[in-house]
């Protein structure tokens, strides 16, 4: 797996999680974005899209981005 599959991996539940806390549809989302519905749910899935369609999501649910390093247990 390489680092954008494990981000993918990653951001996904928690966009799905973002958008259910806020008691919208992916439609809702798709008409308050430049996002399509298939983008959205493409995303969701966590499957390859362009980061930059990722930043747009995250940035709408008003969160930013951030990596860090954890110890290996």
């Amino acid at each position: 797996m390489n680092l954008k599959q494990i981000m993918r991996a990653q951001i996904a539940p928690q966009l799905i999680a973002l958008r259910k806390a806020r008691g919208l549809s992916i439609q809702d989302v798709a008409l308050q974005t430049p996002l399509s519905m298939n983008m959205i749910n493409i995303m969701e899935r966590g499957e390859r899209l362009a980061t930059r369609h990722y930043l747009r999501l995250i940035k709408f649910y008003g969160k930013k981005l951030e990596f860090r390093l954890t110890d290996i247990k």
